[in-house]
């Protein structure tokens, strides 16, 4: 497992490209519905996506100070990110979405820690 991204909700998707593109982060559109990614020079993504993106995969989203920032680990397979999942909720930290083959190509589950941010689980499918 590695964090490999680091996923940020955005009201202004132009203006959030610009502010990293100063930090050497090229966010460009993946899907046409509002996501981008860019890599930073030590490898790590950054995933940006816009309001209304993060609210189709979760209605209940709405923006409040500090909950903009997600935090994204990449696991080996689709099975241990369903395994995974399983394990944290059943240990009673709080799932907030259970996994799902989402339309971008990745087996997805969300989840929150102790504090209340959210913090993704994912594979490639």
């Amino acid at each position: 497992m590695s964090l490999d991204a680091i996923g940020i909700v955005s009201a202004d998707t132009a203006q959030s490209q610009l502010f990293y593109g100063f930090l050497g982060v090229d966010l460009t559109e993946q899907s046409g519905e509002g996501h981008y990614e860019g890599t930073t020079p030590s490898g790590v993504r950054i995933m940006l996506d816009s309001v209304e993106l993060t609210q189709k995969f979760n209605p209940d989203w709405s923006p409040k100070p500090g909950n903009g920032l997600v935090l994204a680990f990449k696991q080996e397979s689709p099975s241990v990110v369903n395994q995974l999942y399983d394990q944290i909720t059943a240990a009673g930290f709080t799932g907030l979405r259970a996994p799902w083959d989402a339309f971008w190509g990745q087996r997805y589950a969300c989840l929150l820690d102790p504090d209340g941010n959210q913090i993704d689980i994912f594979s490639n499918l």
